[in-house]
């Protein structure tokens, strides 16, 4: 990209700034300006002064503004020593030199002369000079303000992103916290639930000494195959069955697969969040491969179940077979 004059001006002002550089330490003071100006520095000071100015507009600038000043200075010190004379012939005006004049003063015991346009000359030059460094402090001050305005911005804009990861922390946190309270809540009502299956199957009465259960007629026994249940998926379709009315008691039949040379078993049923209601290990294999469970009808209200079957094997338990059912009442 190619740069004009203006273009390679503001970059050369960009990059040599006070602001670039972060630091106004070695930047020359207003006397020492006004000293350079004037004309009053030695070769040290020269040298010096010329290589900051090349490195630091700012600076330049200064300098360019007080040399500005001496060069009005000495045009009013150049107007002081010339008056205006009207010609009698042309009718023109003319600015005439004239020699300055003196005047004596006393101060204390002395008595000073001064030429009162040269005193003129030289007031007009050292206001100026006061001025220009007036003028460069309060720049310099205001760039020194606008400086820490910007640094407080900063400072306040890096305290909100924090302020804004904090926030967003806190909510997640309380988001995660409502999660796990909300599980929390889901499992203790499952656990009530089951405990009030369990209760319900408890309070069923027992037979006495004096008094026998009378044999239930008519019970339903459903042969149950592992196939059927469709074994090993994870939405398994389930064994539909259906009750008549009146039925306490209905009888499983759970066949196997294929052999099994387990140890001992055991059989858990769940509900369908996969929350166990009833287990018991003393599940028997019968010669005929399989195994068979009673149920009551008030134990298991309508709805899906799983039946697992768990065999021992080297001290671990397995399991063998799933099955699932839905009870329709």
């Amino acid at each position: 990209m190619r740069l004009d004059s203006e273009g390679l001006r503001e970059l050369y002002q960009r990059e040599t700034s006070r602001s670039a550089r972060g630091s106004a330490a070695d930047c020359l003071t207003a006397d020492m300006l006004a000293r350079a100006a004037a004309g009053e520095l030695n070769q040290s000071e020269r040298e010096q002064t010329a290589d900051h100015l090349v490195t630091c507009s700012d600076c330049a600038q200064d300098y360019r503004a007080v040399v500005s000043l001496k060069s009005w200075a000495g045009a009013a010190a150049a107007d002081a020593r010339v008056v205006p004379l009207q010609a009698s012939g042309n009718g023109r005006s003319h600015l005439l030199p004239v020699e300055p004049t003196v005047h004596d003063v006393r101060i204390g015991s002395r008595w000073v002369s001064f030429y009162l346009p040269y005193t003129i000359a030289a007031a007009s030059v050292i206001l100026s000079f006061a001025l220009g460094a007036l003028l460069i402090s309060r720049w310099r001050e205001n760039q020194r303000l606008a400086a820490e305005i910007n640094r407080t911005q900063l400072v306040r804009k890096a305290e909100d992103e924090k302020a804004l990861v904090e926030s967003r922390r806190l909510l997640e946190e309380a988001n995660r916290r409502a999660e796990q309270e909300s599980a929390a809540r889901r499992a203790a009502e499952d656990e009530l639930a089951r405990r009030e299956a369990v209760a319900r199957s408890s309070s069923r009465p027992q037979s006495s000494s004096s008094s026998r259960l009378a044999p239930d007629v008519n019970v339903p026994i459903v042969d149950l195959n592992p196939q059927d249940a469709g074994r090993g998926e994870e939405n398994q379709k389930a064994t539909t069955i259906q009750l008549p009315p009146g039925t306490d008691l209905f009888t499983l039949i759970l066949n196997l697969s294929g052999d099994d040379a387990s140890r001992s078993y055991s059989l858990e049923v769940t509900d369908r969040s996969n929350h166990a209601i009833w287990t018991n290990r003393e599940l028997r294999k019968s010669p005929y491969n399989n195994f068979t469970v009673a149920l009551h009808r008030g134990s298991f209200p309508a709805g899906e179940y799983r039946l697992k079957i768990y065999g021992l094997r080297d001290g671990k338990r397995q399991l063998i077979e799933e099955y699932a059912i839905r009870l329709v009442y």
